[in-house]
């Protein structure tokens, strides 16, 4: 099915890896013109050799270092030589652990690391989206702002409070042909699952990999979601034929979340 996004301008943040990198190959299939970012260098050559023969460019920078994200977004204008209509805002979840392990210091670190960064730039991209007369925000959020991890306080929190903060900016642009919407991952194949399971399911004493393997085994569609599959619903939110979906959350889980709505 043709999108309709060919030659749309694209920022990815977080693009390198995982279900960010999911999202930069997607759109980059799509037609369109692609910037992703990621902190390493060797993470940015990574990703490029796996995207020869797209028009996609890779900014180094740290999104949850807010003196780094001005420079961040000036680059990915300047490589695109326009504005950006299409967002996908992404980062690492905060550390694991107990609600009472966790001090303010911890909490402020995990609001402007995973929250302020998306708002950040959202504020820098929704003016030019607005002039065009079309714009995509896609947030990779968590399904834990729908149903709350165990053991994953400042997430259950922070993924929370980005839904409210971006359906708010949903309503007010949605007169403007843009459209604000966030993906809720619950267990996809990636490293950073691979690193949190064991402390979602209260089981310390295993490996990454046992719990991994036990996690996919809870979710009623028997195994792990993929990247890819992560990818095609971000490039389908981005593209012409959602542009009635907006301010929502939505789920893919394979059914992991018991909740009808």
């Amino acid at each position: 099915m043709d999108l309709g996004i060919k030659g749309q301008a694209a920022l990815v943040l977080a693009g390198t890896r995982g279900i960010g990198f999911g999202c930069t190959q997607a759109l980059a299939e799509a037609g369109c013109r692609v910037v992703f970012n990621g902190v390493t260098p060797e993470s940015g050559r990574v990703a490029l050799s796996k995207l020869k023969g797209y028009d996609v460019h890779y900014v180094q920078g740290d999104v949850t270092n807010p003196n780094e994200r001005g420079r961040i977004y000036d680059q990915a204008r300047a490589r695109l030589g326009k504005d950006i209509t299409i967002l996908v805002t992404n980062s690492t979840g905060p550390a694991a652990g107990s609600f009472l392990s966790k001090s303010l210091d911890d909490w402020r670190q995990a609001f402007e690391g995973n929250m302020l960064n998306a708002l950040d730039f959202a504020y820098r991209t929704i003016k030019g989206m607005t002039a065009a007369g079309y714009g995509r925000i896609v947030n990779i959020n968590s399904m834990s702002a729908k149903e709350p991890s165990y053991n994953t306080p400042l997430g259950n929190g922070v993924k929370a409070a980005m839904v409210g903060a971006m359906a708010t900016l949903a309503r007010e642009v949605a007169d403007k042909g843009v459209t604000v919407n966030n993906i809720l991952p619950g267990p996809i194949e990636t490293d950073l699952l691979r690193r949190f399971t064991k402390h979602m399911l209260n089981r310390p004493e295993l490996s990454d990999e046992e719990a991994t393997r036990l996690f996919g085994e809870s979710v009623p569609a028997k195994r792990l979601g993929t990247i890819q599959e992560c990818g095609a619903l971000c490039a389908f939110l981005a593209s012409r034929h959602a542009g009635y979906i907006t301010g929502q959350s939505i789920p893919i889980d394979g059914g992991l979340i018991r909740s009808m709505y």
